[in-house]
């Protein structure tokens, strides 16, 4: 009786913590070690794998926009992801690898600089990916790394592609389910312009050195797989592919090591 009374206890307490508290939770439960990096505007939770220091190749990865909003209607406290399907891909990762958080993320919503519009009218501005790039660099001051490869997914895979070009030895840039064209994913669902927002798909072709690999999910109804695969066609250097089966969230973690082999 004890234990029931102990489980019923933790599992009470675990469903009043927050999302970031949960998601932190996870990380922990996962073996990844967690660190804060400040940058001129904002703070960036980073976690870390423990196999950090092992090669010259780094595997960056950002997360998507989490919830912005609750049930549609009103502004979320707190937008860090529900689902932290980018633990679990990045638990799967064999190559060093770190979650580099957005501004605002993972339990720092009241933090110095954030304001709500930074994870819903100016989720991918100038700001936010200036600091998210200052972040990344000013982390790999630390360490010698020769060959960074940057995931993102969804939202993150946006956030990716514009601050591509910032990043000190950026090798590839890859994307997952990601929102490559702003103005036309917000015009397929109604929703209104993020108009403080930048598009990748308005920026100017990245450095054909940087290598692009592009992931898409056939049954994706959040990001449809034709707006990913518009964008990759129209880049240097960019490879394009669409997975059946898969939607936005479903069943990236179930095979993520064979797609990481394709960047071989």
């Amino acid at each position: 009786m004890r234990h029931l009374i102990l489980l019923f206890i933790c599992n009470f307490l675990y469903g009043c913590a927050t999302p970031s508290e949960r998601f932190n939770q996870k990380a922990v439960n996962l073996g990844f070690k967690s660190q804060i990096v400040e940058t001129d505007q904002f703070q960036h939770q980073i976690y870390l794998s423990k196999h950090i220091k092992k090669t010259s190749v780094l595997n960056v990865y950002i997360d998507g926009d989490g919830t912005p909003w609750e049930r549609n209607r009103w502004i979320a406290d707190d937008p860090t992801a529900r689902n932290p399907l980018i633990l679990r891909l990045m638990k799967q990762d064999e190559t060093p690898s770190i979650l580099l958080g957005r501004p605002c993320y993972y339990g720092l919503s009241l933090a110095r600089g954030c304001d709500n519009k930074f994870w819903t009218s100016h989720r991918y501005s100038k700001q936010v990916v200036d600091s998210m790039a200052e972040a990344l660099n000013n982390w790999l001051d630390q360490y010698d790394y020769k060959d960074i490869v940057i995931i993102g997914y969804s939202g993150g895979g946006a956030i990716a592609i514009l601050m591509a070009d910032k990043i000190k030895q950026l090798s590839t840039v890859v994307t997952v389910s990601a929102n490559l064209d702003v103005a036309q994913w917000s015009e397929f669902h109604g929703y209104s312009p993020l108009k403080q927002s930048l598009n990748p798909a308005d920026q100017t072709e990245l450095n054909a050195k940087i290598k692009q690999v592009h992931f898409a999910g056939k049954e994706d109804e959040v990001v449809p797989a034709f707006i990913i695969k518009e964008y990759a066609e129209k880049q240097i250097n960019a490879k394009y592919y669409e997975f059946p089966g898969k939607d936005h969230a479903c069943c990236w973690d179930d095979d993520w090591g064979e797609q990481l082999r394709l960047l071989e």
